[in-house]
């Protein structure tokens, strides 16, 4: 086998994939069931929304009671947030506790992880003819995402990943020293080109452009967890980071890279 020129880690959520939009679904026939167990009488859904996205943020280090550990990016803590949304409503005088009805919400939420949504959302436009150029091109591509293995894992096979990627690493956070294994192992074998592709600054960008690799940054803010907000860069770090708006361009960015 050649040896391939460049290396490629993908982040998944935002930057191949619209993250959000299984999310929404669930949120809205979440919605229409609390429409109908508390008979109309229902606060602003703006609101709700709102309330579901921040109880969801703070359940991130919070017990799950179910395992003693941290929720973190679980695949559980979606629905259980649902639940909890319904049952801080009721408990303000929205309408009466029901267990068989929180069962009913957990399992709506549950529907954000429907792999055949997953198939229909697809990947962001564009994607496929990039990783079908960088792939005729030789180059190694690896998906590096954050979040639960088993919502990963399910994403990554009905969006037909394997097709595409040498290697998928799941992993609770993005560090430099996390981006520096990478840079060492792939420098050992000749290899210097390597890049992280993502939507995230404080993620997928800066933590590799301070372990001192390439960055290609497809601004998408979809989630208060993350950020694209840029930090202050060095002059080399700067000289390593290419930002485009939409992952179509990295065709016409590569020989410069």
């Amino acid at each position: 086998m050649g040896k391939k020129e460049k290396v490629f880690l993908f982040d998944l959520d935002d930057t191949l994939m619209w993250n959000e939009y299984t999310y929404s679904l669930a949120v809205m026939e979440f919605f229409e069931l609390l429409m109908k167990v508390f008979k109309k009488r229902l606060p602003l859904v703006c609101g709700i929304g709102r309330r579901v996205e921040e109880i969801t943020l703070e359940m991130i280090k919070k017990t799950n009671p179910k395992t003693d550990k941290p929720y973190g990016f679980s695949m559980s803590r979606w629905p259980d947030s649902f639940v909890m949304c319904y049952k801080e409503l009721c408990e303000k005088g929205w309408g009466e506790y029901d267990p068989k009805v929180a069962e009913e919400v957990h399992k709506i939420g549950l529907k954000a992880f429907d792999e055949e949504l997953y198939k229909q959302t697809g990947l962001v436009p564009g994607a496929e003819i990039v990783l079908d150029f960088l792939k005729a091109k030789g180059d190694i591509l690896i998906l590096l995402t954050k979040g639960d293995g088993q919502v990963q894992e399910r994403k990554i096979f009905a969006l037909d990943l394997p097709s595409w990627f040498d290697s998928f690493v799941v992993v609770d956070h993005k560090s430099e020293n996390l981006f520096g294994g990478f840079k060492r192992g792939f420098e050992d074998v000749g290899r210097t080109a390597i890049f992280s592709v993502g939507n995230s600054y404080s993620s997928d960008i800066e933590p590799a452009l301070k372990a001192g690799i390439g960055a290609i940054f497809i601004p998408c803010f979809t989630w208060k967890a993350e950020s694209t907000e840029k930090g202050r860069l060095t002059l080399q770090q700067q000289c390593r980071l290419y930002e485009i708006k939409e992952i179509r361009q990295i065709i016409d960015i590569y020989d410069k890279i």
